[in-house]
């Protein structure tokens, strides 16, 4: 230290650890204590390729990471009918998971999908990830086509920068069950003739669920041989925790008038941003125009917490914030195909995050603990402007959550 202090005064009076840049050694290296290999051979089949909701069981058996969904059109004449890019996502009505024994929340399938594009380490993966949950197609393009879903659940993350460790399902003595119930294929299929419902395409040809396991080259490394899990706890520490989002319809008065709202549905816990987005009203399922994945850039977005200001966003100003926090913009590029037109529209869908956490890197969500705001009894208000006057939309709210599963004694359970 005494030879540090001559050559440098700035290392001196700046704190932190000394770091070997010049050789590799225990300070710059880290090694795997418990070897392993990973695998992807579990695969399971929808039990309802229509409407309908298909479970699937996956027994406590080595570390489960990610987890994908893969559909297929049937073959058809698909006269006057197509499919806008991401439609895979848009087939899911409602997912849900319970880690064993712990409690089971649910989500959308369009909420899923803006959990990737947060998770997405680049625009460029945003918008290949979106591409790849189903190509925009147009009559007979549409029979026979594949959509490749990532199945976002909280312990996982499609990014590959700072990924979470494999959720150790070897601690539990239940199995992990997962729900996924999808719409009719016609709820999603664009009706290029008018705004109609699209008929004769009721089901998937198939549909199935993959997962990625973790496993211990050894088994006497598993934590439960080495400890006592009666008697100890682990923590898993989860990237973030969201709530099945919020919906609140509003109307635009014409001009520029500002909507107010106020947001409910919060939970004990900490709260480290709010993810903001709109869809029009017109956007529904069944409609011949479901396109729940093309998001409008609202403006003059204003936050409160109990009257005080913590997001102000001038214009669209909170393209400029966002991006500052992380490592692309708060959009992705959509292709969009609307009733009564053969083309396709190319626009950005955004989203708006009003945080409440300080800044941090999105690639160590769930390795560094950055608290959040209680918000658990306070009244949240948002005031914005509408993209289009005299126009209905439906907004939409999702909270990020501090979380931890907590395992012991054979069961799991979040902790807020």
């Amino acid at each position: 230290m005494n030879s540090d202090l001559t050559e440098s005064v700035q290392a001196s009076i700046r704190p932190g650890e000394m770091v070997d840049l010049y050789y590799p050694g225990e300070t710059t290296l880290t090694k795997q204590a418990y070897p392993s290999v990973v695998n992807t051979r579990f695969v399971q089949n929808f039990t309802q390729l229509g409407a309908g909701s298909s479970q699937f069981v996956v027994s406590p058996n080595g570390g489960i990471s990610d987890i994908i969904l893969q559909f297929l059109t049937p073959a058809g004449a698909y006269t006057t009918l197509a499919l806008s890019q991401g439609w895979g996502y848009s087939l899911i009505n409602r997912l849900s998971v319970r880690y064993g024994s712990s409690a089971q929340y649910f989500w959308s399938g369009p909420q899923m999908f803006l959990q990737n594009m947060l998770d997405c380490e680049n625009g460029p993966k945003a918008d290949a990830v979106s591409n790849l949950g189903g190509n925009s197609l147009v009559g007979a393009a549409c029979a026979s086509s594949q959509a490749y879903v990532y199945l976002k659940l909280p312990h996982n993350s499609i990014r590959a920068s700072g990924k979470p460790l494999p959720f150790p399902s070897d601690l539990l003595v239940q199995p992990i069950v997962i729900t996924v119930e999808l719409f009719a294929l016609n709820d999603v299929l664009i009706n290029q003739a008018a705004l109609a419902p699209a008929t004769g395409f009721p089901a998937l040809q198939s549909a199935q669920l993959q997962v990625k396991q973790e496993m211990l080259t050894d088994s006497s490394d598993l934590l439960a041989r080495r400890v006592d899990m009666n008697s100890h706890a682990l923590t898993f520490p989860l990237p973030y925790f969201c709530q099945q989002e919020v919906t609140i319809p509003v109307t635009s008065d014409g001009g520029n008038s500002q909507q107010s709202v106020n947001l409910t549905g919060f939970r004990a816990g900490e709260v480290k941003s709010i993810i903001l987005w709109l869809t029009p009203a017109a956007s529904t399922p069944g409609s011949g125009a479901y396109n729940p994945l093309s998001w409008p850039l609202m403006s003059g977005v204003t936050l409160t917490y109990n009257g005080e200001v913590f997001s102000r966003f001038d214009g669209g100003s909170s393209q400029l914030w966002n991006i500052s926090a992380d490592q692309k913009s708060a959009s992705y590029n959509q292709r969009t195909q609307t009733p009564g037109s053969v083309a396709f529209t190319v626009a950005p869908s955004y989203w708006v995050e009003a945080p409440f956490a300080q800044v941090m890197i999105p690639t160590d969500r769930d390795a560094t603990l950055v608290h959040g705001k209680p918000i658990l009894n306070a009244v949240v208000n948002l005031t914005f402007t509408c993209p289009v006057a005299s126009a209905s939309f439906v907004l939409h709210a999702m909270y990020l959550y501090n979380s931890s599963l907590l395992c012991s004694r054979g069961s799991s359970e979040y902790i807020f």
